[in-house]
């Protein structure tokens, strides 16, 4: 069962607020929220994914989307020097980033929700990258210039801009039985 479009409203709405607040206490950048959309495609292609699932009466992922250039900025931005390599550091600000607003939910929609744990971020990034199945039918997947996240669900997507780039705050919601 999934959760009511108002209610659907009031998280969404409580994500852009956060990740407002985040980008503009701890991240001295500007942003700017679009209106969100449903990504109803069953692969959602980036460079750079950052993914923290929780779990309680209502369970989910939420994940920020971004390409290298705009994780670069983001990165340099909030350690404040020039950051030029999609490297352990830049993950580790997006990983820190994304925990940033995933804590403002949770901390926010304990009265809509009901309480939520969340886990550590998973950050996932780079080019070239092999993932194999461990299924017992062996089949190998390669990405050549991005990441791609395969979801059997649809993602609510926030868009965010700044200076001309855009990264996307994504939400998958259900209610648990």
């Amino acid at each position: 069962m999934t959760i009511t479009t108002t209610m659907y409203d009031n998280v969404t709405k409580i994500i852009v607020d956060s990740t407002q607040e985040i980008f503009a206490t701890m991240i001295p950048m500007e942003i700017k929220a679009g209106d969100s959309f449903y990504q109803k495609e069953e692969n959602i292609t980036t460079d750079l994914i950052s993914l923290i699932s929780f779990a309680g009466e209502h369970s989910g992922i939420i994940a920020l989307f971004c390409n290298k250039s705009i994780a670069l900025k983001i990165t340099s931005n909030m350690l404040g020097m020039d950051v030029t390599e999609l490297d352990q550091e830049t993950k580790d600000a997006i990983g820190e980033v994304t925990n940033m607003i995933a804590g403002n939910l949770k901390n926010r929609v304990c009265e809509n929700l009901g309480s939520i744990h969340i886990s550590v971020p998973v950050v996932i990034g780079g080019a070239s990258l092999t993932i194999s199945s461990t299924c017992k039918t062996h089949a190998e997947i390669s990405l050549p210039s991005a990441v791609t996240c395969n979801s059997q669900s649809t993602w609510v997507m926030l868009p965010f801009s700044s200076e001309g780039e855009t990264f996307n705050v994504g939400l998958i919601i259900k209610k648990n039985d």
